[in-house]
């Protein structure tokens, strides 16, 4: 049976492994016919900026890896007021992320199986 999972996601990109973790569950779970959301909070807002470049590292950057992820069928949004903190604008997100705030996320968390990722600093 098909269930909604939300994945709340707090860290930056390259800082701790939970980004990764995120990622990779929320493709395990598309997999198995799962519908997922991701809601970046705090410093994951800057998981989906554009102007990521993991060219030199021979790697794709976070953003490149979330939009392939939204291709697959995921959800992607970003809390508007953390955004807003971090001087991250709507013009640094690949089209298809959402902006939203805790509005948003409560109804998400009300409908949802919810994993949080906070890394340790």
């Amino acid at each position: 049976m098909p269930r909604r999972l939300l994945i709340l996601l707090c860290d930056s990109p390259f800082q701790h492994e939970s980004v990764e973790h995120a990622i990779e569950m929320a493709r395990a779970a598309l997999r198995r016919g799962h519908e997922v959301n991701i809601f970046l909070m705090m410093d994951g807002v800057y998981n989906p900026c554009t102007t990521q470049n993991g060219e030199p590292f021979k790697m794709s950057s976070i953003s490149e890896r979330l939009v392939e992820l939204m291709g697959e069928g995921a959800n992607i949004s970003a809390c508007r007021v953390c955004m807003e903190l971090r001087g991250v604008k709507e013009d640094h997100l690949p089209e298809g992320v959402d902006t939203g705030g805790i509005f948003d996320l409560s109804e998400m968390v009300a409908d949802s199986v919810v994993i949080s990722l906070v890394g340790r600093g």
